[in-house]
């Protein structure tokens, strides 16, 4: 894969990241949950996700010079 298209890749992919965390807690089985473990639940995957990604993308970094 060339870097032009990982670039798309990880930027489409954080897009969709972002909009999940904004959108997700608000979808109806999510928003009528009463007990706080669910969105302790959803928090730390969703920052688990990132984490990961974030790895990936620092594990590949190289400075040419």
């Amino acid at each position: 894969m060339s870097l032009e298209r990982q670039r798309i890749f990880w930027a489409v992919l954080f897009i969709i990241m972002i909009l999940a965390a904004f959108i997700f807690p608000f979808i109806p089985p999510l928003s009528n949950l009463t007990k706080i473990y669910g969105a302790f639940l959803f928090w730390n995957a969703f920052a688990l996700v990132v984490i990961v990604c974030l790895g990936i993308i620092t594990a590949r970094w190289r400075d040419d010079h």
